[in-house]
């Protein structure tokens, strides 16, 4: 076992060596051994007391700032002396040494205080100084900041003629002032004031008020453990004293659930690397944050106590060793591991106080250069260094082992290790864990941390209450480490952030995500992959137990007599649902673009036929019954069975009066009224479809309903070829069944009458060029624009349809017709199939970009993930290969459309 001996037994020995290893004892030990009146070993063994009587008199007599300045930094540099003198002769044990450490910079605190307030013209009646951490609990270290917090009590402290919250802060900002310039005489501590309640938002000093709020709101399982070892230590201590009691029922609770002790063990797990972590050996090793280090005795102690602290009140011991005594009487650790614990806790710090002495730096890592941890050896009474390193190998191994052993059982059924720090707790960075998420493949792991951060604070409404905020301990590794994964780690914690932050709750999403790990994965991937159903997802988070239960969503229907606003209530919560386990399976490769179009189809025509339902259903209730029969027809994709995520919907709606005259005419578009609205007006529930009715006879300038007879007439005397283009995706989707025979045969009627106009394809050509100017394509990626897109196979197609003279070949469905069209002789095979080949390559790139991104602009660039779905989804081997392939199969599709539609135009070419 590790031994720290005495450095020398005689005085001058003692100095000398000193001197000659520690740079700052040698400067103190110039400066300032003189008037420490100090002639002997002897001397110096009762030396403190006197010492500190002596400054306690000399501060208190202080009556300004200015004063202050060069006084209190002799006190420290005097007493950093003595103590490190006392520690190197061995004469003070290692808690009377860290005891002292602590007084002194009690007795600093206060006098500061006082003076800081003296300056304002204010008194520090209600206002008080917590120390927390190692000053809390009187184990301060060597080269130590010490972590404060001003409380001060509205009703008590007069802020004079300023609020009392800016007065209370000005005194501390004075206080930080007086401690932290470093001048010729030096420093005295670097204070940290950043535990505080939620301090990027709130001033240095708090009132009790508002922290007693704070914590009992969003307090974390992290601050309770903080202030386990909280006291006043300057100030008015009564106010301190009670502020402390009224957060007793916060830090010590009598009962946990089982997810506020799931979240204390996530805090654990993230502490620290798993075991075997390479840092066990690093002569360099961090004594402090490493494994077998400080902080891992500390946590030890710590998580123990916070978990049982509330039912057992004897563990509530503010110091680590007294826990670690006080959890083996309750017999909750076996007296041998208490023991080895507490042994290696003083030997660390000593080796700690060693390391700190060289230069007064805020480190605990042992040095990287030989030389200076040939020092520390030296100090530590240690003939060489590789001595020393071996026996701190040897205790930290021993340390690490009791640690890991610690709740051994949850352990192993942790889900998953990730390898080194995570940690997301406190108000620091930890550097390890920035290194842990690079190693990860995040490439701003602290803009990740601060973001995490604010959630643990309660800064999302997921994370408002005490169980989302555990929830999201235990799971955040794990989500993590799947981030990570996915390949897309920045994308996937950006789209799962938008996610997050967009939830108006979060416990049962988390609470889902704990108890199912495939879903997770799941979950992170879409995310990933898809920013636009993170959009989607956040707002609509019920939509999740879809896709946990993976299977078809059963056919949408209405119970007989529901009303018009529920109707469409319940419509939206289905078509929400339906529509997210479509595009989650498309997205992961469960189905194919035709398979999604077809069920994205499907998902429409079910909701158009219950809102038609419910539309009718209300139209009659308001102004009797329809006064003759109806039918609601597709157009467009919704017509040829090809929707894509986010699609409009093209209809129109037809009716076959029983009456003459308007009376028809104003019920059936009351009735499409409804319909629209049904289809397309927001709720609480939000949105259903944008709806296109201006295919209709007439489009915009005619009535949102036409008669069999307006439609008849219009299709055979009126209507443009490009009508009757797109008459050729008409699909019945509802209403009368006889009514919907009679509107195919006409429609059909007009479309084979279209062979026989002898301009038909210079009308098409035309109408390509028109829409060339006034919608050109928006860059490589507009798979519907561009040459060799899906328009121009559209037009290749329906110019054939309507030359052709033959209504048997008439199909809405794209590939459908090719393949018709090929059968008849029409299409050459090599023309069908390169046509059909271009229209599924390009379909299947537009179903999964539309429903990962919706629209995007055309320098759009893609994430790897969305890459690697893209060219998963039409076949090829990578990203290039995709883009090549894409460019032939328009280039050849360019090639035919110029052979079928060949009559030049003095419009623009596309």
């Amino acid at each position: 076992m590790i031994e720290i001996r005495p450095l020398a037994e005689d005085w001058s020995v003692l100095l000398e060596r000193a001197s000659a290893c520690a740079p700052y004892l040698r400067r103190l030990i110039s400066r300032d051994l003189d008037a420490l009146e100090l002639g002997s070993m002897g001397d110096l063994e009762d030396a403190y007391d006197p010492w500190i009587r002596r400054w306690t008199g000399a501060l208190a007599a202080l009556e300004t700032t200015d004063t202050a300045m060069p006084t209190l930094r002799a006190f420290k540099r005097e007493g950093h002396l003595l103590i490190a003198l006392q520690d190197l002769a061995g004469c003070a044990s290692g808690q009377m040494l860290t005891t002292r450490l602590s007084a002194m910079a009690d007795l600093a605190v206060e006098t500061a205080l006082r003076l800081a307030a003296q300056k304002t013209a204010l008194a520090t009646n209600g206002l008080t100084i917590l120390a927390l951490g190692k000053h809390g609990a009187q184990e301060l270290n060597y080269s130590s900041d010490i972590d404060l917090v001003a409380i001060y009590d509205p009703h008590r402290f007069d802020g004079g003629d300023r609020d009392p919250s800016d007065a209370a802060s000005r005194i501390i900002r004075d206080l930080i002032t007086m401690f932290e310039n470093v001048t010729g005489d030096g420093y005295v501590f670097r204070t940290d004031f950043r535990l505080r309640p939620d301090p990027s938002s709130t001033p240095l000093a708090v009132s009790t008020e508002m922290a007693e709020l704070y914590y009992e709101s969003v307090g974390q399982n992290w601050e309770r453990m903080v202030y386990i070892k909280a006291r006043p230590c300057a100030g008015d201590i009564a106010v301190g004293d009670a502020f402390l009691a009224t957060l007793e029922p916060f830090v010590w609770r009598r009962h946990l659930d089982y997810w506020a002790i799931s979240d204390v063990h996530a805090i654990k797990r993230m502490i620290n690397a798993k075991v075997g972590d390479p840092d066990l050996g690093n002569v360099a090793a961090d004594l402090k944050l490493g494994p077998g280090g400080i902080r891992e005795i500390e946590f030890f102690a710590q998580t123990q106590q916070v978990i049982l602290g509330g039912r057992d009140s004897t563990l509530r011991d503010p110091t680590t060793c007294g826990a670690l005594v006080r959890l083996a009487d309750a017999g909750v650790i076996d007296w041998p591991v208490s023991r080895a614990l507490t042994e290696a806790y003083w030997i660390l710090r000593g080796v700690e106080h060693r390391v700190q002495m060289l230069n007064d730096a805020q480190t605990h890592s042992l040095p990287r250069s030989d030389d200076e941890r040939d020092k520390v050896a030296q100090l530590c009474g240690y003939a060489s260094r590789a001595a020393l390193e071996a026996d701190l190998v040897d205790l930290r191994q021993t340390v690490h082992a009791h640690y890991q052993d610690l709740f051994s059982e949850e352990a192993r059924q942790t889900a998953r290790a990730i390898e080194g720090n995570l940690v997301f707790t406190g108000v620091d960075i930890d550097p390890a864990s920035i290194k842990t998420l690079e190693r990860m493949g995040f490439s701003a792991p602290d803009r990740v941390i601060a973001t995490v951060q604010s959630w643990h604070r309660g800064g999302v409404p997921a994370t408002r209450s005490d169980r989302g905020r555990q929830l999201l301990t235990a799971v955040l590794p794990g989500l993590l480490d799947t981030m990570s994964n996915s390949g897309e780690p920045d994308a996937a914690f950006a789209n799962f952030a938008t996610f997050f932050e967009g939830l108006s709750a979060g416990v049962q999403l988390l609470s889902m995500l704990v108890a199912e790990d495939a879903f997770a994965d799941d979950l992170v991937a879409t995310l990933a992959l898809a920013p636009r159903l993170a959009r989607t997802l956040s707002r609509k988070p019920a939509c999740l137990e879809a896709l946990i239960d993976g299977g078809e969503v059963e056919r949408f229907t209405l119970p007989q007599g529901t009303d018009f606003e529920t109707a469409m209530d319940k419509a939206r919560r289905y078509h929400k649902e339906a529509s997210l386990l479509v595009g989650h399976k498309l997205l992961h490769g469960r189905l194919t673009a035709r398979e999604a179009g077809a069920a994205w189809t499907g998902l429409a025509d079910a909701t158009v036929v219950e809102m038609a339902k419910a539309a009718e259903r209300e139209t009659e209730r308001r102004f009797g019954p329809a006064p003759g029969v109806w039918q609601v027809v597709a157009m467009g994709k919704l017509g040829g069975e090809e929707l894509t995520a986010g699609s409009d919907l093209d209809l129109m709606v037809l009716f076959d009066p029983k009456v003459s005259g308007g009376e028809a005419q104003t019920w059936f578009s009351r009735f499409t009224q409804r319909l629209i609205s049904a289809l397309s007006a927001p709720t609480a529930e939000g949105l259903l479809y944008e709806i296109d009715m201006r295919l209709r006879p007439s489009g915009g300038a005619g009535p949102v309903a036409v008669s069999l007879a307006a439609f008849e007439r219009y299709q055979r005397d009126e209507a443009w070829t490009w009508e009757h283009m797109a008459l050729t995706r008409i699909r019945p989707i509802t209403g009368d069944f006889g009514l919907a025979k009679q509107i195919m045969e006409r429609a059909l009627s007009a479309i084979v009458s279209r062979a026989q106009n002898p301009a038909i394809l210079a009308d098409i050509a035309d109408m390509h060029a028109r829409l060339g100017r006034d919608k050109p394509a928006k860059g490589f990626w507009d798979f519907k624009r561009a040459p060799g897109g899906l328009v121009d196979i559209e037009f290749v197609v329906q110019a054939a349809l309507l030359t052709s003279g033959d209504a048997g070949l008439v199909t809405g469905n794209t590939s459908a017709a090719i393949g018709r069209l090929s059968k008849a002789g029409i299409f050459a095979p090599r023309i069908a199939e390169t046509l059909n080949a271009a229209l599924v390559y390009q379909q299947a790139l537009q179903q999964v970009v539309r429903l990962a991104l919706g629209d995007i602009g055309p320098d759009h660039v893609f994430s790897a993930g969305l890459e690697n779905r893209l060219y998963r989804a039409v076949g090829q081997g990578d990203f290039a290969a995709l883009k090549t392939r894409l460019s032939q199969l328009r280039a050849d599709v360019t090639e035919i459309f110029q052979q079928k539609i060949p009559i030049k135009t003095t419009e623009p070419p596309l």
